[in-house]
């Protein structure tokens, strides 16, 4: 009996055999931690790009460069970097083999993302007093916000109640820099008595007869 071609099958089988054990042995290799170090720049001028989110596509985990643009995180060889920062495309780097010292160095850069917008047009009106009249022309809804603004109201009552409306910052300080400023002009005199000044006299007689001193 020829033997022969037994032992040749034999011999081809083992041979297969002991390929698919060794590549299944290297695909079963764990994964070499690495320290991915980098700097991320701008495309065109090649500055820092700070606050830019660097992330393992792998888990979503990662961190965020700093004010200088440099970032450093851990990963394993064959991870894939995404780099995203608001301005600017998106990109992806894929992490090779860190070597005896488990260390990769890359710089990231990243491009510009130009959005286009529509176009606005803008319509101004032609003067003033025509956008007067559209605007009054809208008949707005006053929508139950203020039942006041619906029915007529008394000027004496507006009157009375813009007296109780206390002073704002700019008319405040108006008046304290005017005080300031009429101290500072009699500086080392005596300041003027106005009993013998006609023009006091005369907003004291307008005041007196309109009842401004009554109200008072």
């Amino acid at each position: 009996m020829n033997s022969a071609p037994f032992r040749l099958a034999f011999v081809s089988a083992f041979t297969l055999w002991m390929g698919l054990a060794a590549s299944s042995q290297t695909d079963s290799l764990p994964a070499q931690v690495v320290q991915v170090s980098g700097l991320v720049v701008t495309g065109d001028s090649l500055s820092p790009l700070p606050y830019c989110t660097v992330f393992r596509s792998r888990d979503r985990r990662g961190t965020m460069t700093d004010a200088r643009g440099f970032f450093s995180l851990p990963a394993l060889t064959g991870d894939t970097l995404e780099f995203s920062s608001v301005g600017y495309v998106s990109q992806q780097a894929v992490i090779p083999e860190g070597g005896e010292l488990a260390r990769v160095n890359l710089v990231q850069p990243m491009g510009r993302d130009t959005v286009a917008m529509k176009d606005a047009f803008v319509y101004p009106w032609p003067s003033r007093e025509r956008f007067r009249q559209d605007f009054l022309a809208l008949g707005l809804p006053n929508q139950g916000l203020d039942p006041a603004w619906d029915s007529p109201m008394d000027p004496m009552d507006v009157y009375d109640r813009l007296s109780e409306v206390g002073r704002d910052g700019q008319s405040t300080s108006s008046e304290v820099l005017a005080a300031q400023a009429q101290q500072v002009g009699y500086a080392g005199q005596a300041p003027p008595v106005n009993l013998l000044n006609p023009v006091a006299w005369a907003q004291f007689l307008q005041a007196l007869k309109s009842g401004d001193l009554r109200r008072q």
